[in-house]
């Protein structure tokens, strides 16, 4: 569990503090009223965060030098004076929360919270200068970010391609050998939209032309060096928290919120995903639950909603959930990439027989158990459109036919 440590002698805010975030995350908190204390606390156990005040009863800023090259640390402060800022950005921290505006702590979680989705998150840095290079990826870890390394824009784009879905913000600088930013922004966005890959501009030029350049080729944002730490650190956290709230809208939006399973808005992507791929073959199925209907009829609507989360972990149990689609109702899709229609008919009678041998009991404990028919086509019959209309014929015969089956081309020879 993520263990958090409180270094604050106001007893008050320090157990205001360690409600509201374990309030917000479940975390485990600890609170330490001195360095002293602290000291001891760290040698009994591990945390992943310290949240330390600037001035303690026996330390102004000491203990936060002693620990912060071994910890993640978040400085807390009730001065607002530049002369504080500069001496708390020096120190190799994550940030610092000005107390006088965090009533509700509400910047607070935010940087717990970015820190957290940080440890799954990987940035690639395009610098050819070792020096500067080094310093960006030091900067970035203490952020708790994932970095890879390229020398030139060249670089940058066989990595991309080697690693694709592996990075989640690109930070690049503008005069390069071999490829430069603007002309490896270019090459970028020929096959990633500005919301899927977000591209940082690092560069020391920044006159009005160049930097309308990079924006309207593609860039999510221009930093000028020399950066301070502060800035830096707000401008890559602003970008990671827009990329998470647009894959949160898109996720939400291509997503059946009753099974988890990826819906019709998403099933378009993922054929013409398929699609582009150009194997040789693949196979595509349509599912439907035998006799849902009387379900819903005789036990109620309660019911048929345990009846499809129970046959959408049947699915799950069997394929990959980026290959399986509610439809609508109680039909389903199942993309089989790269697989003939006899492997793929293979693998869904394993799972009707798994189907129909598993039960479910619905809320007044009744057990029931699942039946379905299924229509299998390949994609070189035809387009995608074509396959579709095809696989649901062959699930109108295996209805017709009754029902529990699985008819495909050649089924009934």
């Amino acid at each position: 569990m993520y263990k958090i440590l409180i270094v604050e002698d106001n007893d008050f805010f320090a157990k205001l503090m360690s409600h509201t975030i374990y309030k917000r995350f479940s975390f485990k908190v600890d609170i330490a009223s001195s360095a002293k204390e602290a000291r001891q606390k760290l040698s009994e156990h591990s945390y992943d965060l310290l949240v330390v005040d600037l001035i303690l009863p026996d330390s102004e800023g000491e203990f936060i030098e002693e620990v912060c090259t071994d910890h993640k640390v978040v400085v807390t402060t009730s001065f607002e004076d530049d002369l504080t800022r500069k001496k708390i950005t020096a120190l190799d921290i994550v940030d610092y929360v000005i107390k006088s505006d965090s009533a509700d702590f509400s910047y607070l979680l935010n940087v717990i919270h970015r820190l957290r989705m940080n440890e799954r998150m990987s940035v690639l840095v395009v610098e050819d200068s070792l020096s500067i290079r080094n310093h960006i990826v030091s900067l970035l870890e203490l952020q708790g970010l994932g970095v890879i390394t390229a020398n030139d824009g060249q670089e940058a784009l066989d990595i991309i391609k080697e690693k694709p879905g592996e990075i989640d913000l690109v930070l690049t600088d503008y005069n390069m050998p071999n490829m430069d930013g603007l002309e490896f922004l270019k090459h970028l966005r020929k096959e990633y939209a500005i919301d899927e890959l977000p591209a940082i501009i690092l560069s020391a030029v920044g006159n009005e032309s160049i930097i309308a350049r990079f924006l309207k080729a593609g860039a999510n944002d221009y930093i000028l060096k020399p950066f301070s730490r502060e800035e830096f650190f707000c401008r890559i956290n602003l970008s990671l928290n827009n990329l998470e709230m647009l894959r949160e809208a898109k996720e939400s939006a291509s997503t059946d919120h009753l099974t988890g399973l990826y819906n019709r808005y998403y099933m378009e992507s993922r054929l013409e995903e398929i699609t582009r791929e150009k194997n040789e073959t693949n196979a595509l199925a349509i599912i439907d639950i035998d006799h849902f209907k009387e379900i819903n009829d005789n036990y109620g609507h309660h019911t048929g909603d345990l009846a499809l989360k129970f046959f959408a972990v049947q699915l799950l149990n069997h394929f990959d959930i980026n290959n399986i689609i509610r439809i609508g109702g109680e039909e389903f899709l199942i993309v089989f990439p790269n697989m003939n229609t006899k492997k793929a008919v293979l693998k869904l009678e394993m799972l009707r027989q798994d189907v129909q041998e598993a039960s479910f009991s619905d809320v007044n404990g009744r057990t029931m158990s699942l039946r379905f028919s299924a229509g299998v086509a390949e994609t070189l019959k035809g387009g995608c459109e074509a396959v579709i209309r095809m696989a649901d014929s062959y699930l109108y015969q295996a209805k017709e036919n009754g029902r529990n089956r699985i008819e495909f081309e050649g089924s009934q020879t």
